[in-house]
């Protein structure tokens, strides 16, 4: 060893030596792990003051607790380059030093490990980056996806990314500094990259929906409040009292949509996913089995999930890319399985792809797609699917509806809505839900005539509420209540227009309009309920804190 070599050693043992006392009792340590973490505490050391620390002391503030360490083993040298550890023995310190490798050695009764062997192996610094979709313009509805195809490594291996705030959705509005850290393949930090966004809440009322004794009013901010009958635990708030007046809960904040069946709801959320409550005796949940819950669960294996919709029994769901998926029951062939009853987990429907839509009738399910067509399948008793003739589907058929910009499905019918605002229906008409007196089914497409520029349809039951684009409501089939008598046409709903939310349970219509007027509609005579409503979330909270509940 020349002069130099023997200097630079002696001069790392007494730094070592300024700071150990022999431990005589030999307290256990663990190198290994050890020295990963003083690795850390080094590293962010030197972000914190730009400079590698010279003193064991200084890095103590770094070490995590989690992780106790036995200090009278370790120590640094003078030039901070090595931790020392005293009366590791020499296998073990030999086994540690071709792990770590780089400038390590032993020398005497210390054992000196590299803490910059980083720096020499890597040849390109670690540089984070991320790209953020949307760019701009973020809500607490907002789905947010995060690139990090931007960061700089070493042959392009990063071993770690450290995130500070990153979330799909936030839920409050608000001011949020994103962070990132990486670690590249030689375990060395790159420094943090960061973006500010400013999280804004959108207000209003966004829809409303209902069936078989649910309602729920969601709002643009992804709140929803509900009430009704819950001996299921359908409304999904962890009990299985029914509910009279309209609540909030905390456990629906983020949903984008909810579809409701007999006994159960699905609810839709704004990142994706997909959650459920109530009855599950068909696997209405899928959740995997067959076990009611009066709170949400997650559906099994569904996520990038655009739409949800929802039968007597069953329910589907529709992806960004296309794909349909169903589970629930399968008496009619809802699932296009063949000698299964049901299915208590997602089925993805062969041959049903590049779908835009989706609609669930009572036992049967239509997909439209981008080029105007219709698939159907399922039950197809009185014609509903549109195919010309009756009878179970069990694989999918292109029904003869064309030209389709948006499909509806109730109970054993099915209407929809051309690019001209037509509306074509086919299915059971014994109560006039094809807008005709007559015929009792209609296997082929029929114009619902006296009605024209139609904006949308809410579909339920042997009902139907008509959206026409200049505003007015028409109404159609059977209020499914006692003495209700059909209306076998179109029929205008008179007082009533601009509505901005709207739902069809099969028994009663429920429209807010633009005065901010709750309307209950029965049937076609003029005189319903009616009421002030907020479409404001946070005017209904004011209003609850108000009365003190």
């Amino acid at each position: 060893m020349n002069f130099l070599g023997i200097f630079i050693a002696i001069g790392s043992i007494v730094g070592a030596v300024a700071y150990y006392y022999k431990d005589k009792e030999g307290l256990p340590i663990e190198p290994y792990k050890d020295y990963e973490v003083f690795l850390e505490a080094m590293l962010a050391y030197k972000e914190e003051h730009g400079e590698y620390a010279k003193d064991l002391k200084k890095l103590q503030p770094f070490m995590p607790e989690a992780h106790p360490v036995n200090y009278k083993r370790y120590g640094l040298s003078l030039d901070g380059k090595f931790l020392t550890i005293l009366h590791l023995p020499e296998e073990e310190a030999l086994k540690i030093i071709n792990e770590i490798g780089g400038d390590s050695y032993v020398n005497g009764v210390y054992t000196y490990l590299t803490l910059r062997r980083v720096n020499d192996l890597s040849h390109i610094k670690p540089i984070a980056h991320f790209s953020m979709k949307p760019d701009n313009k973020f809500t607490t509805t907002t789905f947010i996806t995060y690139d990090t195809n931007s960061c700089v490594a070493e042959d392009n291996e990063i071993l770690e990314r450290k995130w500070e705030n990153k979330f799909a959705t936030f839920k409050e509005p608000g001011i949020y500094t994103i962070r990132l850290k990486i670690k590249d393949k030689n375990n060395n930090w790159s420094d943090t990259f960061e973006r500010e966004i400013k999280v804004t809440e959108e207000i209003g009322l966004k829809a409303i929906e209902a069936y078989d004794g649910s309602f729920f009013m969601i709002f643009n901010n992804g709140k929803v409040l509900s009430r009704g009958k819950n001996d299921f635990g359908q409304l999904g708030i962890g009990t299985l009292t029914a509910v009279t007046d309209l609540k909030y809960n905390s456990m629906y904040d983020s949903v984008s949509s909810i579809a409701c069946g007999e006994g159960f709801n699905i609810f839709k959320f704004y990142d994706g996913s997909v959650g459920s409550a109530g009855t599950n005796r068909n696997g209405e949940l899928a959740t995997g089995d067959k076990t009611s819950h009066k709170t949400l669960v997650s559906v099994w294996g569904l996520q990038n999930i655009k739409q949800v919709d929802a039968g007597k029994k069953f329910a589907a769901a529709l992806d960004y890319e296309g794909n349909v998926y169903v589970w629930g029951d399968n008496t009619d062939h809802q699932l296009m399985k063949e000698e299964v009853p049901d299915s208590t987990t997602p089925i993805k429907l062969v041959g049903v792809e590049g779908i835009k839509e989706i609609a669930c009738g009572s036992n049967f399910g239509l997909a439209l797609k981008y080029d105007g067509t219709v698939m159907a399948w399922g039950d197809n008793s009185s014609g509903q699917l549109a195919v010309g003739y009756k009878g179970s589907v069990l694989e999918p058929v292109v029904t003869l509806y064309t030209n389709v910009k948006s499909i509806h499905a109730g109970d054993r019918f099915s209407l929809v809505i051309t690019d001209t605002g037509k509306v074509f229906g086919a299915g059971n008409n014994a109560y006039g839900q094809l807008g005709s007196k007559g015929k009792a089914e209609i296997y082929f497409p029929t114009e619902v005539l006296r009605i024209k520029d139609v904006e949308t349809l809410r579909v339920r039951e042997s009902l139907t509420l008509g959206i026409l684009k200049t505003g007015k409501i028409y109404v159609w089939g059977n209020f499914n209540g006692p003495g209700a008598k059909p209306i076998f046409e179109p029929v205008e709903i008179p007082g009533v227009s601009y509505a901005k939310a709207f739902a069809n349970n099969g028994k009663k219509c429920f429209i807010l309009d633009v005065n901010n007027d709750f309307i209950v509609i029965t049937d076609t005579s003029g005189r319903y309920e009616k009421r002030r409503l907020y479409d404001n979330f946070y005017d209904f909270m004011e209003i609850e804190s108000a009365n003190g509940k």
